[in-house]
């Protein structure tokens, strides 16, 4: 689907005549292509195209026959017809003899990698050299008996007479005898050419033979004969090997036609270009391959032919004209890298003409119409209508006359298509479209060049731009002596300015800015800018800098964004990045284009859309290698790409369909049909449809259902509701944010109701009878399939129990809802026994399964005791319940059995409330479900009220709630001293001093064994308080001598802490100094010994599996989910016994219980401090306590940096890469493999918190 346009062209005045050979380094990569040499028939000239220097001659050497830049010595290598071999000097302009042959070369043509060059000598031998000129091999070109090594091969398909031949008929399965050729060879061109294969493993000579005619050898890279030509006749001598490989090309003249032959590595005609002209009338001169095999360039007397080949289909893309007068002596393809289509002609009176070719799509992108040229015709397709695959097309345009396509272009202009076409003649032909469909174009006029095509026939450009909005006129251009003219060209031919705009430098690329008229961006091939151009009248007005980039553009174009007020320049630069206006958007781009909001670019294997908004990647897919974008169609969100080999692959992505989608639904349009299906057809979900404005939708619901026709439709609108809003969740890189708007009470997570109950509320308020169906829906999406079903019955009543074929319709589409079991019990619990029938009869259930259910519920005559049973088959127990209760005493055992099975104990309570005895009954039932359950205190309230307050009591009792022990003791009048005293002593074992004080004082009489209590408990403060307010004497006797001993106990114990919280310090660091050697001195034998010395470390807690930490590693291994085993495991770890691999892990283990327990101890040495005070003579013991507990406070705070350390402190972020600290590694593995709640433990942070 692309066409071969003329990128640029230069011309330039060399002064040489009759050129031979043009010769350029390839490995020089200057923009301008400045150096050039140029070789006659008896001079070697070097050329500077920049510049005003003259040609300047470097060696004089008669009767020069080929010639060769030898890029590794920077030499030329020429033959002469005297058979001398000359190495010429670039340097120093000196020549040496590289060999000679005494009988004369006829030709010479050096390999691809110039390591081997072949001779053909006067003789007709031909002979293979290496660089060096060793020779290889010699070879007898027109020996007949010389035998290839390698045969055609007979595959054994069987005999001729057996075969069928087709339109041929019998006859032509008769052997015949062969023919002789009949043909003169003394009148056949004599001369013989040679082809190399672009990777150097084989060449082929074309030669004539004396038995034969005009035929071809083909010889490996040594000059060993491979393969000998199948004898065909009317072979002409020019012939080139396709660089890939697979095909030589060779011209032939059949008695029905001309072709091109194609020949097979071994020599077989494969098949055929048919040539459009006649090769006795224009005979061929060269045949040549571009170096990228693309283009097959035709040499003749008239011109030259460009053949492409896609879909085994061979294309005439373009065809270039001769100057008139002037004869084309030298054409060559340019053989470096990025220049595989450029190519260089040189005409006999020296001019000099560079011509850069490159591939384009041409084509009307709103409507996905795209134009091929083949030759003169133009093959249009338009894809908005078919998916056509090359070579086929939908209509095609046959240019009359003996000119060819060389150009076309398509415009639009008040929604008509017009076509211009420019022929090889340098003609216009103007078209209009007269319908779509089928498309017809009408032709309007032709205008030709008129002078500017006589004097630069060779020069013009292809067609840069085609302007049809008021008048038809066209832009081209073509540069001479590094300038470059515009010109512009009417319809009428009237507005012709041959010269007026003039640019410095050679245009590569030109683009017009849509939205400014008469402006201009375009590149030269000298500074690689992108400059603004404005046209006036007849002259330009000024020019600007744009962009600078650093690269050659090989696509621009100019796009509008932000609602066409402004442009950006969007260009594909030749090392394939993409720039959008001077930021690089991309790199390895192979294609782009641009579509509405979107610009689209393709990679090797992967297509990508892009905001123009903000230039962001949104989405990305796969594509098969080696795609190009070939047109978008923006009216249907179509994106069609070209495989290499030639087929189309057609897509719609859903960043194109949401565009569009968006646009339809807009509040000024409101297509909510057109929207519903492209929704439906490209699959996307239909919750946008009321996602992408749910206030105007829900305002405008009576436009949807009005639009929405088919119910159908409607059924699937409803059913993809979902409680989402998907233009933030999968559709949110096609939706800006905060652009949603909601009605003042809508909230997401009741979306799906939301909008059913409007919907419902418009369609129940019309008598239409297709909102039947999507009434149904309705309900059952919002989980009422009870209302939908009765729905139905009602309906059905309404016709006194006829058939009714909607009736019918309706069921049969709920139960394709509804799964049937659960529509059978929806209507089991509506009790009517009819429609339970009329849903059975229609669905698929056995009646043996629903029959003998229904005739025993049938027989109850009570309603209630009938629905208990309906609902306890449905499991609604809580209904069940309800009318359980409704059936009177005679059924409350039964009713209380089926309280207790499904522990419906409060909603018993509620319904039997008003009935005192059964209440009671339900209250201890339920008591003792909740003493089952271990809720004890709420059990005892239950046994109260059940009446039971012995139980009540005991379970009290458990749980030491002494305020209602002693209640219920008054209540049951027992003896109040009895139970206090039994309480006292479960208090003081759960810690509860100051309850059981609080008791034994209230209902005991010893008031020393009450304060006995508090000692015990070392509530001191309290103790001394009570003492002073009843008997003081206790202080002395009983308070005092315990607080002494509790201060001596704390003193010694904080005394005791800080000696063990200094041995483990000393231990950690001494553990931690060990290991750091260990490591240091093993980094001496190699890092990865360290490693392994870790691992059977770590091999009992850890999982990894090589020296190299990886994520996955972090989260396998040893779980320890049974908890013998972590008990076990935390065990190993924490063991303080010396030596332990763990050692330092268990250290900071008990160091931070350590601390925790002398945080713990704060409030009670505080306390005992206080009452050491308010005893009189005391107040050196409470010094002397807070004294060293402040010591061992400051001794801790000062070593937690020791302790801590920042492995340890901080959260470990696993490094991965080349460059890796394994030290820094190992430590911070060694405390990340520890279980989750250890390592929470020894983190230290909040130790770090207490002390702020």
């Amino acid at each position: 689907m692309r066409n071969l346009k003329l990128k640029y062209s230069q011309q330039f005045n060399t002064n040489i005549k009759n050129a031979k050979f043009l010769l350029v380094n390839p490995n020089v990569d200057d923009k301008a292509n400045s150096q050039r040499f140029v070789v006659t028939s008896d001079k070697l000239y070097s050329l500077c195209l920049t510049g005003n220097e003259l040609p300047k001659v470097i060696i004089e050497v008669p009767n020069i026959v080929d010639a060769e830049y030898l890029a590794l010595d920077n030499v030329i290598c020429l033959a002469t017809g005297d058979g001398e071999v000359l190495l010429v000097n670039l340097q120093t302009s000196s020549a040496s003899e590289g060999t000679f042959c005494d009988v004369g070369i006829e030709r010479m043509v050096w390999s691809p990698d110039q390591e081997v060059v072949v001779f053909v000598t006067r003789e007709y031998n031909v002979v293979a050299m290496t660089y060096n000129f060793d020779v290889l091999t010699e070879h007898a070109l027109k020996d007949v008996d010389s035998e290839a090594e390698n045969k055609f091969v007979n595959v054994g398909w069987g005999k001729k007479e057996t075969q069928f031949h087709g339109s041929a008929g019998k006859q032509a399965a008769k052997e015949k005898p062969n023919e002789e050729l009949h043909v003169v060879i003394d009148q056949l061109p004599q001369n013989i050419e040679i082809t190399w294969r672009a990777d150097g493993s084989y060449f082929a000579v074309s030669y004539v033979c004396l038995s034969q005619g005009r035929t071809f050898k083909i010889f490996d890279k040594e000059g060993t004969l491979q393969f000998k030509a199948e004898k065909q006749s009317g072979l002409l001598p020019c012939i080139a090997w396709r660089p890939s490989g697979n095909w030589l090309a060779v011209p032939q003249k059949l008695p029905n036609k001309s072709v091109m032959a194609l020949f097979e590595k071994n020599g077989l005609r494969h098949r055929e270009i048919v040539l459009t002209f006649d090769l006795e009338t224009n005979p061929i001169k060269n045949v040549k391959w571009s170096s990228d095999s693309e283009v097959l360039s035709v040499e003749t007397a008239k011109g030259f032919y460009f053949y492409t080949v896609n879909n085994y289909h061979w294309y005439l893309k373009q065809v270039l004209a001769s100057e008139q007068g002037h004869d084309v002596i030298l054409f060559e393809w340019d053989q470096r890298i990025d220049e595989e289509k450029t190519c260089h002609i040189m005409l006999p009176n020296g001019d000099y003409f560079t011509f850069k070719w490159h591939w384009v799509v041409d084509g009307y992108t709103p409507s996905g119409l795209v134009a091929v040229i083949d030759g003169q015709r133009l093959l249009l397709t338009n894809f908005s209508k078919a998916i056509i695959p090359p070579p086929m097309c939908n209509r095609e345009l046959q240019l009359e006359g003996q000119f060819y396509i060389s150009s076309v272009i398509l415009k639009s202009a008040k929604n008509i298509i017009y076509l211009c076409i420019c022929d090889s003649g340098h003609n216009l032909h103007f078209y209009v479209a007269e319908t779509e469909l089928p498309l017809l174009f009408k032709k309007i006029c032709e205008t030709p060049f008129k002078a500017i095509s006589s004097e630069t026939s060779m020069r013009l450009n292809c067609i840069q731009w085609f302007d049809c909005s008021q008048e038809l006129s066209v832009i081209f251009y073509h540069t001479k002596e590094n300038t470059t003219y515009l010109h512009r060209l009417t319809a009428d031919g009237g507005d012709e300015i041959p010269c007026d705009y003039n640019v410095e430098g050679t245009i590569i690329a030109l683009a017009k800015c849509q939205t400014i008229k008469n402006q201009w961006i375009y590149q030269t091939l000298e500074d690689g800018a992108l400059k603004k151009l404005t046209l006036g009248m007849g002259s330009i007005k000024r020019t600007q800098l744009h962009v600078q980039l650093n690269y050659m553009t090989e696509k621009l174009e100019v796009i509008s964004r932000d609602n066409h007020t402004d442009f950006v320049s969007v260009a594909l630069t030749t090392n394939r990045c993409l720039y959008v206006g001077n930021e690089c958007l991309a790199t390895d781009v192979t294609s782009f284009c641009q579509t509405g909001n979107y610009l689209l670019f393709t990679k090797l294997a992967s297509l990508h859309f892009v905001r123009l908004t903000d230039l962001r990647i949104i989405n990305e897919r796969r594509l098969e290698r080696g795609s190009k974008l070939v047109t978008v169609i923006s009216e249907l969100g179509r994106v069609v790409l070209q495989m290499p080999r030639g087929n189309l692959e057609v897509i719609n992505p859903r960043v194109l369909s949401l565009e569009l989608i968006n646009d339809l639904l807009k509040p000024s349009n409101r297509h909510y049909r057109l929207a519903f299906d492209m929704l439906r057809k490209q699959r996307i979900n239909l919750n946008i449809i009321c996602d992408h404005n749910t206030k105007d939708f829900l305002d405008n619901l009576d436009v949807f259902l009005k639009e929405i026709q088919n119910p159908n439709w409607l059924n699937l609108f409803i059913s993809d509701l979902q409680n989402e809003d998907f233009t933030k969740t999968m559709y949110a890189s096609s939706y800006k944010e905060n652009l949603q708007s909601y009605p003042g009470d809508f909230k997401i997570e009741n979306k799906v109701s939301y909008i059913c109950k409007a919907l419902l509320s418009h369609m129940e308020a019309s008598s239409e009878k297709r909102y039947c169906l999507p009434i149904l829906t309705a309900f059952v999406k919002m989980d009422q399939l009870e209302k939908a079903l009765l729905l139905i019955w009602e309906e059905k009543r309404l016709h006194s129990y006829d058939e009714s074929e909607e009736t019918e319709e309706a069921l049969r589409y709920l139960l394709y809802l509804v799964d049937v079991n659960e529509l059978f019990n929806v209507a089991l619990g509506t009790y009517d026994f009819g429609l339970v029938l009329f849903v059975a009869k229609k669905s698929q259930k056995d009646p043996k399964e629903f029959l003998a259910m229904l005739n025993e519920w049938k027989k109850y005559e009570d309603d209630n005791y009938c629905r208990f049973k309906i609902d306890e088959y449905l499991k609604r127990y809580e209904k069940a319940l309800q009318h359980l209760a409704k059936c009177g005493a005679q059924h409350f055992e039964e009713g209380l059995t089926f309280i207790k099975n499904q522990k419906l104990f409060i909603e018993a309570l509620v319904l039997y409330k008003h009935d005192s005895e059964n209440h009671k009954i339900i209250c201890l039932a339920y008591a003792d479900y909740l003493r089952a359950q271990g809720k004890l205190e709420d059990a005892s309230i239950m046994y109260e009220r059940g009446g039971n307050l012995a139980q009540a009591l005991q379970s009290a009792k458990h749980i030491l709630n002494w305020q209602r022990v002693l209640l219920l003791a008054r209540k049951l009048k027992e003896d109040m001293a009895v139970v206090a005293k039994s309480l006292i002593n479960p208090l003081e074992e759960q810690g509860k001093f100051e309850e059981a004080y609080d008791i034994s004082k209230a209902h005991g009489n010893n008031f020393k064994e009450s304060l006995e209590i508090l000692v015990r408990g070392k509530l001191f403060l309290k103790a001394i308080f009570e003492a002073e307010m009843r008997d003081e004497s206790l202080l002395d006797t009983l308070i005092k001598m315990e607080l002494l001993l509790h201060c001596n106990h704390l003193m010694s114990s904080l005394l005791s802490d800080k000696e063990l919280f200094l041995s483990y310090k000393e231990r950690l660091l001494a553990v931690r100094v060990k290991r750091l050697k260990k490591v240091e001195m093993l980094h001496g034998e190699g890092a990865n010994q360290t490693l392994m010395d870790d691992h059977e470390l770590l091999s009992d807690t850890s999982s990894l599996h090589s020296s190299h930490y990886t994520a996955s590693s972090q989260s396998t291994g040893k779980t320890f989910r049974s908890s013998k085993n972590r008990r076990k495991h935390e065990r190993k770890l924490l063991s303080l016994k010396p030596g332990n691999p763990f050692e330092d892990i268990a250290l900071i283990d008990a160091l931070y219980n350590l601390i925790i327990k002398c945080f713990n101890q704060q409030q009670s040495i505080r306390d005992t401090c206080k009452a050491l005070i308010m005893l009189v003579d005391h107040d050196a013991e409470a010094i002397e306590l807070q004294k060293q507990f402040k010591q061992l406070l400051t001794v801790m705070q000062d070593s937690l940096d020791e302790i801590w350390i920042p492995e340890i402190r901080t959260t470990c972020e696993f490094l991965q890469g080349p460059n890796i600290d394994y030290t820094q590694l190992q430590n911070e593995q060694r405390y990340a493999m520890i279980g989750a709640p250890l390592n929470a433990k020894i983190t230290g942070q909040e130790i770090y918190l207490i002390f702020v």
